[in-house]
């Protein structure tokens, strides 16, 4: 599977991050943190460029590593802010869980009381949440779909996942605030178009998330009102050039059912309704989503648009 298109957006949070901790180091940016800022500048660089591999990375991993030797005397914040970059790099680029597992680990033991030691303990939490959910999710594949049940869709009379049976349908779970979600947007509504009056149904499922992004410059605070979130979505859905399907399901986003730690997420239903595909990535190149959408209509005996008459 090619992740190449996901790395920018993920990398994205690497560099916040970086940028966030320069912040708070006062009164002005200290010599590790400014290290670190050009190294990270120099990695990000190399990704845009598509240089995504460990071997490409190769000298900024080592970099990494001569850092830490250059301020091995410093068990500061600062200097421990470079090893936690370093098993995020592992861990968001490179898909290397064991090595940024280890990493984390020696951060807690090198830099014990520093604020990137205590972070080190979530973000092991997280990974072996996330290799659960990869687990449990891989052992749903082949078998019925979990139930969806929906408060709000555009779409008329979609009121459980169960109404869309004999048709392929791609489960894109997303919220407003999720920027590599709406960053994503492009692709969707690429996909969208081109199974255009085929047995395809695309579907963003939300739940309520008590606000709204992306509407205006501040967030609109929805809590307690969910009427009101559920009605703005249509002027979300105008302001965005969202041509797919949206939902509202009574459940949570992060749907423990489907295996999700994080979004956005992408499933794929046969029309029988069995799970086929999850963990998947809305940015994903077109031609393998296609490619899996394609394989299950031709299963079904379904047109695909090579196959579909054309008037």
């Amino acid at each position: 599977m090619n992740y190449r298109p996901l790395l920018a957006a993920l990398f994205l949070c690497f560099g916040s991050l970086v940028t966030s901790l320069a912040q708070e180091t006062a009164p002005a940016t200290t010599p590790p943190v400014a290290d670190l800022k050009i190294l990270v500048d120099q990695i990000q660089a190399k990704l845009r460029a598509g240089k995504s591999s460990a071997a490409d990375l190769a000298p900024e991993l080592a970099a990494f590593d001569a850092l830490l030797t250059k301020y091995a005397t410093q068990r500061t914040d600062d200097v421990a802010q470079i090893l936690f970059m370093q098993a995020t790099l592992y861990g968001q680029v490179l898909n290397d869980a064991e090595k940024m597992s280890a990493l984390l680990n020696r951060l807690k033991v090198d830099f014990p009381g520093t604020k990137p030691a205590a972070a080190a303990d979530s973000a092991l939490t997280a990974l072996d949440r996330r290799a659960k959910a990869k687990e449990a999710s891989a052992s749903l594949v082949g078998k019925p779909a979990p139930q969806l049940h929906f408060k709000w869709a555009t779409l008329p009379g979609l009121k459980t996942l169960a109404d869309l049976k004999g048709k392929v349908v791609v489960l894109d779970f997303w919220a407003t605030w999720c920027g590599p979600c709406v960053s994503s947007f492009p692709q969707v509504r690429e996909l969208t178009a081109h199974y255009k009056d085929l047995a395809v149904v695309v579907l963003g499922v939300t739940s309520i998330q008590g606000s709204i992004s992306g509407l205006q410059p501040q967030r609109i605070d929805t809590k307690g009102d969910p009427q009101k979130e559920m009605s703005l979505m249509s002027d979300y859905i105008k302001a965005k050039e969202i041509t797919w399907t949206i939902g509202f399901s009574d459940e949570e986003v992060f749907n423990p059912d489907y295996g999700i730690t994080g979004i956005p997420h992408m499933a794929i239903i046969a029309p029988d309704g069995t799970l086929r595909h999850t963990g998947l990535h809305p940015a994903l190149p077109h031609a393998e989503k296609v490619e899996k959408i394609d394989a299950l209509l031709k299963e079904f005996k379904l047109p695909t648009l090579a196959t579909a008459v054309v008037p």
